[in-house]
């Protein structure tokens, strides 16, 4: 409920973050905001439900190539930063990369992803 810029509406936390099981973060976008967004997804999240599954979803690196050419290695790291941020500061968590282009099947994956975890927990 955060914008790229990092503009947020009142209450989104309270609203949404405090009664969630889980926490999805689309990695889209690779400048530097992203980077911001998931610091203050975390942060708000451990703030108000640490409990939470986080899962940060991003483009797998072949299709990075194909959905934002130029610059990949930087837009890499960036990803790779943001899933750190995720996995150290989260003792819940999980970073997958899917196929941007196949969200049928990506959606899927998500799903029993978050079905799995969840039975473990």
């Amino acid at each position: 409920m955060t914008d790229i810029v990092g503009k947020d509406w009142m209450g989104w936390q309270e609203d949404t973050l405090a009664k969630a099981d889980v926490v999805v973060n689309l990695v889209g976008g690779y400048t530097g905001q992203r980077v911001m967004a998931t610091e203050r997804i975390v942060r708000e999240s451990l703030s108000f439900n640490p409990q939470a599954l986080q899962v940060t979803v991003s483009p797998n690196e072949e299709e990075l190539n194909i959905i934002s050419p130029g610059a990949f290695e930087i837009k890499n790291e960036r990803i790779k930063l943001c899933e750190e941020i995720v996995s150290s500061n989260c003792a819940n968590s999980v970073c997958i990369r899917l196929e941007a282009n196949r969200l049928e099947e990506s959606c899927e994956k998500l799903k029993q992803i978050i079905e799995d975890l969840g039975e473990t927990s």
